[in-house]
């Protein structure tokens, strides 16, 4: 559903680029549209009902349109914990833009010089998934792998950490001119780690209910290990 969603959204984009291209000489309200005289040097942003300038004559004159609804994305990567537990993460996300000046900054490639805005809708697909790979995801793993590295994995809250990613990322985003509306969090563990996970969490109940050996002994029997240490206080 959400891939789908996706693909709608970047074939919706190619679609308002074709028709403010095509049949449209002004400025629509569903698109930010900037312009450059001067190969992408500075910009200028059009206000709706603007008459999009037609650059006769300038080779390094350009019009580019910019999505100005929600998109979504999303994120997989590695993740350490602390005492270098590795776990994958998966974040979904949904983001707007907009301020058009300063994404275009930060996203040059996606203001490069043409003669049009009529681009196909595998370009402008493939172009914004590289927007989303090097302005957020690439945020995102680095905010999410500086949050995890100092976090024991058996007491990580993912909650607590999906919440954390969320106000870094939102305010970094801000700067380039994105608007981060919500994210997601998953972290897969490998059955090691789950296991390493059940046993301890397990070891600190029974230590609560004051049976800790009894603990112990039930972890050694259902694991089928002769012996079994588990030091709850670290």
């Amino acid at each position: 559903m959400k891939l789908s969603l996706l693909k709608t959204a970047r074939v919706l984009t190619a679609i308002s680029i074709v028709v403010l291209a095509s049949a449209c000489s002004r400025a629509p309200s569903n698109v930010h549209v900037i312009s450059t005289t001067d190969c992408g040097a500075r910009w200028t942003k059009l206000v709706v009902g603007q008459t999009v300038p037609a650059h006769t004559g300038n080779p390094c004159g350009y019009t580019v349109a910019i999505p100005n609804w929600p998109m979504s994305g999303d994120a997989r990567f590695k993740t350490q914990f602390a005492k270098g537990v590795l776990s994958d993460g998966e974040i979904s996300y949904t983001y707007i833009i907009t301020d058009p000046l300063k994404f275009i900054n930060n996203a040059r490639y996606l203001g490069k010089m043409a003669s049009s805005l009529e681009i196909s809708a595998e370009s402008v697909g493939s172009r914004y998934e590289m927007a989303e790979n090097i302005l957020i995801d690439k945020l995102l793993r680095e905010i999410a792998t500086e949050l995890t590295r100092s976090i024991d994995v058996v007491r990580a809250n993912p909650a607590e950490i999906e919440d954390n990613i969320f106000k870094k990322a939102k305010t970094d985003l801000e700067d380039r001119g994105i608007q981060l509306s919500d994210l997601a969090l998953v972290i897969k563990n490998d059955e090691q780690t789950r296991l390493a996970i059940d046993a301890a969490t397990a070891i600190r109940v029974y230590e609560t209910a004051g049976i800790g050996d009894v603990g112990r002994q039930v972890i050694v029997a259902r694991s089928g290990a002769a012996r079994i240490n588990v030091n709850a206080g670290k």
